[in-house]
Formats: C-alpha cells, sequence, structure tokens
C-alpha cells in the first residue's frame, strides 16, 4: 500500500512547546495533575481507614484492661475483709473459752491455742492474749496470783501507780518476741485503750488503730473482744463497764498479712491501706493527708509504684472501703507494669503496621502509573549519559594504568597495545602489532608465556607467570597475568587480554625481606633462623650419607670490655672483622653463622665417617679459628685483642636434634671459658648433668633464705696471745636434702644468678645486728664479712650500707668489708672513688687472700685499706717451705711498712701460729682457734 501525501493546508505553524512536542506527550499534558493530587489523596484515605481500626482496638483493649482490674481489686478487697473475719472468728473462739472456764490454767491455754495451728491457717497473726482489768490497788494481788501460777519473773510495765491497769497475762505462743508483751499494761497505749474502751462500751469486735506492738517495735494493730463477767448485765453501756473482765486479743503485722494472702491476690496490683476513721490522725504519729483522689489518714500498708494509664490518659486506680472492728479502711489500688502487660493486646499494632505500609506501597504504585511514560523518557535520557560517562571513564581508567596491556589471539599474536609506560620499551609500542609474543619475549620466556595463555584458553584465567626483559640495560621483572575474552558471536577466533605488571620493586623488595629473615644485618652472615634450617639439613644428609659433621659454638672473651670501653662502633667493627676472619676459613659448603652479640656458629659437614676421626679433624679446624682470632685487630689504626673459646658438637647423634646440637656445643663453650678461656673443648655427656646440678642449685638456692636453710657462722680471730678480737661471718647452707652444701659449690651459682645481692646484703644485716648488740654487753669486737664483685658494683651499695648502720646503731669502725683482688682488674678509679665513700662513713677495707690474685704494690698505696688476709695457700706450708715462709714474710713486712694490719687464714698447727707471731703477724684465724660455729651461739658465749 502506497502511503497518501497529507493534505495541503496554509494554516500556520503552532508555536511554543507543543510545536515540537510528540502527540503523546501533548495529549497527556492536561493530566499532569493526577501525579499531584491522586497518590496523596488515596494515601490519606488508606491511612484514615488504618487510624480508625487502630484507634478502635486500643479502646477495646483498655475496656478490658480496666474491666479485668475492678474485678481484681473487688477480689482483694473481699478476700482482705474475709482474713480479717477469720481473725474476728478465733477471738470469739478463744473468748468463748476465757468465758467457760472458772480458772484459766496456761498449760490448757497453750494446747488450746496451739491446736488452732495459727501460722498455718491464719498467717499474720502474731498470737492471742488475755488481757485482765483490776484496779491499781490489786496490783499486789495480781502478781502473787501470777507468780503462783509459774510466772516467776512476772511484772506488769510500765511501771506506776494507776487507777486502772489491764495487762496482757496470757499470751500463747509465749516464745521468742510474745515474751517481751507479758505483762504490758495496754492502757497505756493511747490508740490501744481507745479500741479497749470501745469494745467494752458496745460489746463488739474492736480494732485498734495503728501502734507500735511490744512484740518486736514494729508497726501494727490488735483486734479487741471485750469479756464480762458472768453476772455482769450486758444490755446496757453502764453495765457492760461495771461487769467488764478483760479482752482477748489479737496482734497482727499488715505486712505479715497482705504476704500470707500473696496467694489470693493479683501480685501486679499494687495495694495501700488507709485507716481513714476519722481521728485517726490525732492517734498516730505516722499520718498522711489526702490530696486530690486519694483518702487522708493514717497508711498501714503500701506498695503502691506510679499507676499504669487508663482511658483519657488517667492513671488506673480503684478505691474501696471497708468497715472492720469500728474502723474504716480505704484500699487504694493500681495496676503495675506486669498487670498492663498482661492485659496489653499488641495484634492491632502490625495490622496497623502493615496498613500504613500497605496505604504507602498503594501511593507509590499510583504515582508509578501515573509518571510512568515521563519516567521512561527521563530513563532513557540518563542511561545514554551514563553509558557515555562509563565510556569516558573506562578509557581513563586503561590510561592509567601504568601495567602493559595487550589483546591476543590464540598463536600469540598481538592485535592491540595500549599502556601509560610504553617509553620504557626499547622498541615504540607501534612495533608490537601484528607480531607474534615468542618475537617479543626472551627466548627463555617463550615456553612459560606460552603455557600461560593455553592455560587461559582452558580455565578462562591464568596469573603468575614471571619473566624478566631488559630494558634500557636495566633488568625489570614482570609478572603475566592472562584473561579469556568472550566471543562476540560463536565461531569466532578466541582473544585474550594478556596483563604485564612490572614487579621489579616487589622482586628486590622481597630480596631485601630474604637477606633480613635469613641473615644477620650486621655482619652478612647467615642468622640464627637459616643456621637451623641450614643443619636441619646438614643432620638429614650426614644420617643418609654416613658421615659425621661438627658444629663448633664460638664466643669472643671479654668482648664486652672492648664495647663498653670503647663504644659499640668499635664492637661492631671488631665483630665484621672476626666475622671475615672465620669466613676467610670456611670450606666450600660449611656455614658461618652469628647467632647474635659476640657469639658465632661454625656449621662443617662431612668431617669424616667415623666419630675418632672427625673429632681430631673438627680439632684442627677449630684450632685454626681460635689462632685466627688471636691476631690483634686495627681498628682507626688503633690495636684489639681478643681470642675466642669454642665448643665442640659432633653430629648425628640418636634421637638427637638441632636444637639439641646448639645446647650441647653452647655447654661446651662454656666449659672452655670455665677452663680460662682462649681453649677448645669437646662435649661431653658429664657436662650437661653438671649444668642440670647447677640449675637445680640455683632453684634450691632461691628458696633456701626464705625456708630458713642459710645460716650465719662466725671464725675467731685471735690476736697474739690468742684473746679473740674479732670474727670473719662465713655463711653455711643446710640442704634437707643434699645436707650441708659447700660454699665453693653454692656461692658461685649465687653470683652468677644475682642471688648473691640479696645474700650479701642479709650478711651485712647480720654482722650489723650482732656487732650492735656486742656493743651493748659492753664488747668492741669486729666482724668482718665478705662482699663479692657484684654486690660491691651495684649503684646503691653505699646508700645500702649507711642504711643498715642507721637501722641498726652499729658501730661503723668494728666492721670491715672483705673484698678480692679481682675487684681490682676492672675500673679501678670508680673502685677507689666507691671504697673511699663508704670509708668515709667509718667502715674499713679488708683484701681477701692476698697474693693469689692481681697483687701489685701500686694499688696497696692508693686503695683506702685497713688489713690484709694472708691466704691459706701461703700458711699451709709454712715454716717448713723456705718459699712460702719468704712470700708470708714479704707480704707482712709490706704491710708493716703501709701501716695495715695483718690476718693470717687457715692458721691449723701451733708451728704455724708460733711462726706467724715471730713475723709480727697481728692477727690469726684457723681451727687451731676454732671451727666456724653458729653465730647466735658465739654471740652467746662471749655475752655470758
Amino acid at each position: 500500500m502506497t502511503p497518501e501525501p497529507a493534505p495541503h493546508t496554509d494554516a500556520p505553524a503552532p508555536q511554543g512547546p507543543a510545536a515540537w512536542a510528540p502527540e503523546g506527550v501533548a495529549g497527556t499534558s492536561n493530566h499532569r495533575w493526577l501525579p499531584v493530587v491522586l497518590p496523596p489523596l488515596i494515601a490519606l484515605l488508606t491511612l484514615g481507614l488504618t487510624f480508625l481500626y487502630w484507634q478502635s482496638e486500643e479502646k477495646n483493649t483498655r475496656a478490658k484492661r480496666e474491666q479485668n482490674f475492678e474485678v481484681a481489686a473487688d477480689q482483694i478487697a473481699y478476700n482482705l475483709k474475709d482474713r480479717m473475719a477469720t481473725y474476728e472468728v478465733v477471738l470469739r473462739g478463744v473468748k468463748g473459752y476465757f468465758e467457760g472456764s472458772e480458772r484459766i490454767d496456761r498449760a490448757e491455754f497453750q494446747a488450746y491455742v496451739s491446736a488452732l495451728q495459727l501460722q498455718a491457717t491464719r498467717p499474720g497473726l502474731q498470737g492471742v492474749s488475755l488481757i485482765l482489768q483490776f484496779p491499781g490497788n490489786a496490783l499486789t494481788a495480781h502478781l502473787e496470783d501470777m507468780r503462783q501460777r509459774g510466772f516467776d519473773q512476772y511484772a506488769v510495765r510500765p511501771p506506776g501507780e494507776r487507777a486502772l491497769m489491764a495487762p496482757i497475762t496470757h499470751i500463747e505462743p509465749l516464745e521468742g518476741p510474745n515474751l517481751k508483751a507479758l505483762g504490758f499494761d495496754v492502757l497505756t497505749l493511747p490508740p490501744a485503750k481507745e479500741a479497749l474502751d470501745r469494745a467494752r462500751d458496745t460489746g463488739a469486735l474492736a480494732l485498734s488503730g495503728r501502734l507500735t506492738l511490744m512484740q518486736n517495735a514494729a508497726p501494727g494493730l490488735v483486734m479487741y473482744m471485750p469479756l464480762y463477767r458472768a453476772d455482769a448485765d450486758n444490755g446496757t453501756v453502764e453495765g457492760r463497764r461495771q461487769g467488764l473482765a478483760g479482752w482477748v486479743s489479737a496482734p497482727f503485722r499488715m505486712e505479715d498479712v497482705i504476704h500470707g494472702m500473696s496467694r489470693e491476690f493479683d501480685a501486679d496490683i499494687g495495694l495501700q491501706i488507709i485507716d481513714s476513721t476519722p481521728g485517726a490522725s490525732a492517734l498516730s504519729p505516722v499520718a498522711i493527708a489526702g490530696d486530690a483522689g486519694a483518702a487522708a489518714g493514717v497508711q498501714l500498708f503500701s506498695n503502691l509504684k506510679a499507676p499504669a494509664l487508663g482511658a483519657g490518659g488517667q492513671p488506673l486506680q480503684a478505691r474501696r472501703e471497708l468497715e472492720l472492728g469500728g474502723r474504716r479502711w480505704t484500699l487504694q489500688m493500681a495496676p503495675q507494669p506486669g498487670f498492663v502487660q498482661r492485659f496489653q493486646d499488641d495484634g492491632h499494632h502490625p495490622v496497623a503496621l502493615l496498613g500504613t505500609v500497605l496505604s504507602l506501597i498503594l501511593a507509590w504504585f499510583t504515582w508509578l502509573l501515573a509518571t510512568g511514560r515521563e519516567r521512561a523518557v527521563a530513563l532513557a535520557r540518563d542511561m545514554t549519559a551514563e553509558l557515555r560517562a562509563t565510556r569516558d571513564d573506562l578509557e581513563s581508567t586503561l590510561s592509567a594504568i601504568p601495567d602493559l596491556l595487550f589483546e591476543l589471539g590464540l598463536d600469540g599474536c598481538i592485535h592491540h597495545y595500549r599502556s601509560a609506560r610504553s617509553g620504557e620499551l626499547a622498541v615504540p609500542p607501534e612495533m608490537f602489532l601484528g607480531r607474534l609474543l615468542r618475537d617479543v619475549v626472551p627466548p627463555e620466556a617463550v615456553a612459560g608465556c606460552h603455557a600461560a595463555l593455553q592455560a587461559a584458553h582452558h580455565t578462562g584465567y591464568s596469573s603468575g607467570h614471571q619473566f624478566r626483559l631488559e630494558l634500557g640495560g636495566v633488568t625489570h621483572w614482570f609478572e603475566l597475568s592472562i584473561a579469556r575474552k568472550e566471543s562476540a558471536a560463536p565461531g569466532d577466533e578466541p582473544r585474550f587480554i594478556a596483563l604485564s605488571r612490572d614487579i621489579t620493586e616487589r622482586k628486590q623488595a622481597e630480596a631485601r625481606s630474604h637477606q633480613l629473615a635469613y641473615f644477620d644485618a650486621l655482619t652478612g652472615l647467615p642468622n640464627r633462623r637459616m643456621l637451623l634450617d641450614r643443619m636441619e639439613h646438614a643432620l638429614a644428609n650426614a644420617q643418609k650419607a654416613a658421615q659425621v659433621g661438627a658444629v663448633l659454638y664460638i664466643d669472643l672473651d671479654n668482648f664486652k670490655q672492648i664495647n663498653d670501653a670503647r663504644g659499640h662502633t668499635v664492637g661492631d667493627m671488631l665483630l665484621m672483622q672476626v666475622a671475615q676472619r672465620l669466613t676467610q676459613l670456611q670450606r666450600p659448603g660449611d656455614t658461618v653463622a652469628r647467632l647474635g652479640g659476640d657469639e658465632f656458629v661454625v656449621l662443617v659437614h662431612n668431617v669424616a665417617s667415623d666419630m675418632e676421626s672427625a673429632g681430631r679433624a673438627a680439632l684442627l679446624v677449630a684450632e685454626e679459628m681460635r689462632t685466627a682470632l688471636e691476631a690483634p685487630y686495627t681498628i682507626d689504626t688503633h690495636l684489639y685483642s681478643t681470642t675466642g673459646s669454642i665448643g665442640i658438637t659432633l653430629f648425628p647423634k640418636r634421637g638427637e636434634g638441632v636444637e639439641d646440637l646448639l645446647r650441647e656445643a653452647d655447654t661446651a663453650m662454656y666449659r672452655a671459658k670455665d677452663l680460662g678461656r682462649n681453649r677448645i673443648r669437646f662435649y661431653e655427656a658429664a657436662m650437661q648433668a653438671d649444668v642440670q646440678e647447677r640449675l637445680a642449685l640455683e632453684q634450691d638456692l632461691k628458696k633456701a633464705q626464705a625456708l630458713g636453710q642459710l645460716a650465719a657462722f662466725v671464725q675467731n680471730q685471735v690476736d697474739a696471745a690468742g684473746n679473740v678480737v674479732g670474727g670473719e661471718l662465713l655463711m653455711r647452707w643446710d640442704h634437707p636434702v643434699r645436707g650441708n652444701v659447700p660454699p665453693s659449690r653454692f656461692i658461685p651459682i649465687a653470683e652468677a644468678s644475682g642471688l648473691i645481692l640479696r645474700m650479701g646484703d642479709w650478711m651485712i644485716q647480720q654482722a650489723c645486728e650482732t656487732l650492735a648488740r656486742l656493743q651493748g654487753a659492753g664488747h668492741a669486737l669486729s666482724l668482718s664479712v665478705n662482699v663479692s664483685e657484684r654486690q660491691f658494683r651495684q649503684d646503691d651499695f653505699v646508700e645500702r650500707v649507711r642504711h643498715i648502720l642507721a637501722h641498726t646503731g652499729a658501730n661503723p669502725a668494728l666492721l670491715i668489708l672483705e673484698v678480692t683482688e679481682s675487684l681490682l682488674i676492672e675500673d679501678l678509679d670508680d673502685t677507689i672513688a666507691r671504697m673511699t665513700e663508704i670509708v668515709q662513713l667509718g667502715v674499713r677495707f679488708s683484701i681477701d687472700d692476698f697474693g693469689t690474685g692481681y697483687s701489685s704494690l701500686a694499688y696497696l698505696k692508693r686503695l683506702p685499706l685497713y688489713e690484709l688476709k694472708i691466704d691459706k695457700s701461703f700458711v699451709d706450708d709454712t715454716p717448713d717451705d723456705p718459699n712460702d715462709t719468704a712470700i708470708v714474710q714479704s707480704i707482712i713486712s709490706v704491710a708493716r711498712h703501709l701501716n695495715l694490719r695483718v690476718v693470717a687464714e687457715g692458721v691449723e698447727t701451733r708451728a704455724q701460729a708460733d711462726f706467724l707471731v715471730e713475723s709480727q703477724c697481728e692477727c690469726l684465724q684457723g681451727y687451731l682457734f676454732g671451727r666456724p660455729e653458729p653465730l647466735a651461739a658465739w654471740v652467746g658465749r662471749l655475752i655470758r
């Protein structure tokens, strides 16, 4: 069908928006008010219906709650009135019992009341009592009568003369608090008297106002029932007054009554009981003023909390009035939160919420229908703008990627290329187009790149292949990731996107991390981690190949002195030279490692095929290294000397791992140090036993002082005539299992572990306390105490000595501190300054074991000394050995010229003593004059 031409018209073209607007849009322009008016109108209508439904349900819920509350309030009032009626029944029964008895016997009364089981059947009652009324002049006869009934301690309280008395003569149960009420004159209580008079005049039950019960001094109430004599005229008030014999009463606490009725009350309703009898406030010290909606009077009980809201937002409350025993009780009740929750029906809330949601959805749906076409046009316009923005953003993102981006075919042909770093390539990027991948990458990387391409073809993605390129004379590392590109149509040749990322910096960081993780930062040698790894391999290979290897543990001697004296810079340079020397002596395949500080380990592979040959070969290697370490080290034109102590262990051994080998070599190294340093020592099993024994002794020594195992002994020091002039304090350890542990065994352990500090302080404390005690007894004897080098070097040692002297009051001139010559080797100036500071306190110093260590006349002249002690090794062979005799005489002569006192140790024979006295030795000490004995016994013998 051929379309007909449009009829020609000379009408002018329409002006304004209608001239270009589509016909559909122009046709709907007159209905643009619908999206504005219709959705809100529908929303208001449906929300209004939802609100009306919700409001109706809320009213029904409140009405139901109020109805149930009124029923519960009536039930509480009824139950409380019924409980009071049961109390009245009890009183009437007791009244009948008394009126029917000629004489009231306490045992019968007790049996009668016990049969009532008041606590079980009438909870809240304190008991039942009898009140007798008599004139005040009959008090004596009444007391006599009560005491004849068995109440020896009975008395009427409060004391005093009164015209009438009405004491409680019987009360059951007669125990506990009820004993306090027996004999109390109830007429002395105004609230009770008012109720008693009312009961007497009416002949009926009378309930008192609030009063204080005698049983427990707590507020309570009492019911009274009058008793009349048989001949009384009960027809008139006057007759009842004349014929009154007494009353029966039942006291109770309102809290106990309410608690006993808890099962009969609704626990979720708060209750307030007010005695609103006219005039009740005048008789009670506790009264409340009525506010709006509340009764005025005396509050008897209340557990009210904030009441719930009822209709109209007013508090939901109920009020009931009870007439009980001539009094009016007003009960005010209010529901508590639990009651409100019980009758809270929230089912309409979700319905109202659902209605609200549906209303809004309906309005929204109406809006969607009204604005559908306009939104479709706007959506198309927005999507077009978004696509353009996405294209531009993708373009800028691809341009910002620093990696090399290729589009490849399955054969490796490069179809497309882009990168922001093309300037780094050796050729222009245009040269890549149309070329194969194998023509671009190095020959050694071709196979890997094609394998990655095939993996991407089969799995869709491959990554992690790394290859190296030389760009501008610099080696660069790249990581290749390839992803398969989805084909536009079935049967098209597959295409791949390849991303080549420059990971040169990451490779360098990995190399640095590996260096830091496995090599020492200072020397560049393998560290402990790398050493353990290589030892694992060496141990495994030695076991497989039946070859013996060796571990050499090297520790530099006296390195700490160089490091402390010259600084860490010199120390680090010395360690670097040590590492160089050890590395130069290293065999191919062996490992030289630094564990830290001045400790090095050399791992030697395949030394020999048997242990004996391996031991000799390892010893030769160790001796070569020890000799190399002895040579002086030149650092900044200065020469420094140090040596090395070397411990050796061989492997493999049954059941031993790399940690065991290190421990064995370390143990052997320390034995080499103990033997004098700069030595080589093989590991022996006995060494480990000795280490374990030392460790066990150290643990026992830590507990020894607290357990009282350490004791202070003293050995006499005598003058030439044999008179005791002082003593030396010695420490002894009596172990419960080991027995007496010799000082030569435990003192070195205490020195090494630092326990000597606490032990040394304790010995100085013992010496000063003993000096003060001797001084008080009139004995001026000196005491010597050994001070270790570690103790002497403490920063606060001088202050500690000053404090002990001040605390004990000891004479400092009688305290002698003995130090060894080893103290003088290091930092002589500091030693002299510290000794001088202590001497200024009055304390004196002695050089112990003189002649066995760093004997020098130079320091004797500079030190503030008081005495020299000749070592026992020189005294042993005198006077028979001419060499020892000459040494002893020389020491005595030097000391005399320096004005120093001389003490000879280890004097055991009379010949030795005579020789020393002839040589003018001033003081002697040894077994000849007494063995060491406990300090307390020594002091006791001197004082006695």
